[in-house]
């Protein structure tokens, strides 16, 4: 028995192993939530996730953060390869959960259109390049998932700071260029995670390879840029300036990971 099922095992004494636990097709969750609610288990790792509509898959699940309950949706990498694949909401599958020698993306918007719903996301940085941990910054956003079906639409209904580094980046306040996301202008459906405060510009968000923004040396980075702007190292413990400009702790590895519940 793997140390997630142990745990799933562990956890179900009280209520009962059965359906749901996430620790097989045949005992898939409805979600990550789903999955977490009914065992109340800590362990991280890889469940089995099965919309209403479509099969089963497996997912790597995050039952800690905020309360638990997130699925990984993307994970870049300042080399990754998606040759012949499409990225972002729309994007289909690349690479696997578990390898990190490559950008990572589920299949979310086939899932979504089996039935899986969401209502929020987390974004940060990933803190190791062989695990999929957070950094010292994760930022949450409630959406209304339809945007998904959707060219013209952009979403944030609410958004706040989960974890802050002050020591790298001097505010605990949410980035404004990531309070929203969608696909405001052509382009952004299978090209990039569109991220931006307002107005619809698409090359702003995650791609790939990494965070993309603007306003890296402003001022008043926690209105733009966040601590995104500059670095492609896959550590989250190694950091690079953002700019020249007051303040100056205004930079960061550029490499982050999406989930959603």
């Amino acid at each position: 028995m793997t140390g997630i099922a142990q745990a799933i095992a562990a956890n179900n004494l009280s209520i009962g192993a059965g359906n749901g636990d996430g620790s097989s097709s045949g005992n898939a969750g409805a979600s990550a939530l789903a999955i977490k609610q009914r065992t109340g288990t800590t362990t991280d790792g890889m469940y089995w996730v099965k919309p209403p509509n479509g099969s089963a898959v497996q997912v790597w699940c995050d039952m800690n953060t905020s309360g638990g309950g997130w699925m990984l949706v993307a994970r870049t990498h300042p080399s990754g390869n998606i040759t012949g694949h499409s990225w972002g909401w729309h994007g289909d599958s690349i690479g696997a959960a578990t390898t990190y020698s490559n950008c990572y993306q589920l299949d979310l918007y086939s899932m979504y259109n089996n039935g899986f719903q969401f209502t929020s996301y987390i974004f940060g940085n990933q803190l190791t390049n062989d695990s999929n941990s957070w950094g010292p910054f994760i930022y949450q956003v409630g959406v209304y998932d339809s945007f998904i079906t959707s060219d013209t639409q952009q979403t944030g209904t609410s958004y706040n700071t989960l974890k802050s580094d002050t020591n790298v980046y001097g505010t605990t306040e949410f980035p404004g260029m990531q309070g929203a996301i969608g696909f405001p202008v052509t382009g952004t459906s299978n090209a990039i995670y569109y991220m931006r405060d307002c107005c619809g510009f698409a090359s702003y968000g995650i791609t790939y390879a990494g965070m993309t923004t603007t306003y890296c040396n402003s001022s008043s980075p926690q209105w733009y840029c966040g601590p995104w702007c500059n670095g492609s190292t896959l550590s989250g413990n190694t950091w690079v300036q953002g700019g020249s400009s007051s303040p100056t702790n205004t930079g960061g590895t550029n490499q982050c990971m999406i989930m959603v519940r």
